[in-house]
């Protein structure tokens, strides 16, 4: 989906030395996946498609439930008990009629990502369990697709670019290992609604840079809401690794 240079809605992106036509062209061009349609995804996935990613498909297979509402801000009181990914891509839809917005109500499956990110650009997880992303994280590598971890809980956030689409190249189970015995969930918790936005937006920066040629640095960063700090720790590739060895 090439656009004109003076196009009004992208106008603001065309001056930008790290994004101009060329890099507007690409996003335009561009199918991103996004794993997850809560807080973190309904935030990446507004800025996407607003700023005219080509195809944007959303997986998620649940529906929006009160609890919700407070940072799930594509969904409303009236969508209680409708599928996520179907309200999100009618909202979506209605923001950027430009944009081809597709939606997978499956659980995300080791079959379901293979068959999917093949036809992919860049990839956002923002599930909310840990073997959802080592499984993104599997396919990613098979299908040498970039991809961010976008996180959040209580008032921390987490964001981490990877790049299997590069040689050599740590993955995410390089830098966390085996899931852990215990994880929290937003739930249990907690979780501040904003800094949901904060992580979901920094993923949808992520992507859209990555995919206007100009990408973030790779590692983890985190986000303290509390102190208002951010850290950025860069790890290596573990030659044990079992998912990228």
């Amino acid at each position: 989906m090439a656009i004109e240079s003076g196009h009004l809605r992208y106008a603001a992106h065309l001056p930008l030395a790290a994004i101009g036509a060329q890099g507007q062209d690409q996003i335009g061009a561009a199918h991103v996946a996004l794993i997850g349609v809560g807080g973190l995804g309904c935030a990446a996935a507004q800025y996407l498609v607003a700023s005219g990613v080509g195809t944007l498909t959303i997986c998620d297979f649940d529906t929006v439930a009160e609890s919700n509402l407070s940072r799930q801000v594509l969904f409303s009181h009236c969508d209680l008990g409708r599928a996520k990914a179907v309200v999100a891509a009618e909202t979506l839809q209605a923001l950027n009629p430009d944009t081809k917005v597709n939606v997978c109500e499956e659980r995300m499956a080791d079959s379901t990502m293979g068959a999917l990110f093949p036809d992919c650009d860049f990839v956002i997880d923002a599930s909310d369990n840990y073997g959802t992303r080592l499984a993104v994280n599997r396919a990613t590598l098979a299908a040498r697709v970039p991809w961010v971890m976008a996180s959040c809980i209580r008032l921390e956030g987490q964001l981490m670019l990877l790049r299997p689409d590069l040689p050599e190249q740590p993955c995410y189970r390089c830098a966390y290992g085996e899931a852990p015995e215990i994880l929290e969930d937003c739930p249990g918790a907690g979780i501040f609604a904003p800094v949901a936005g904060i992580a979901g937006a920094g993923a949808a920066h992520f992507a859209l840079a990555t995919l206007a040629g100009s990408p973030p640095p790779q590692g983890l960063h985190l986000f303290d809401a509390q102190s208002w700090s951010w850290q950025s720790l860069k790890f290596k590739r573990n030659p044990d690794c079992k998912d990228c060895d």
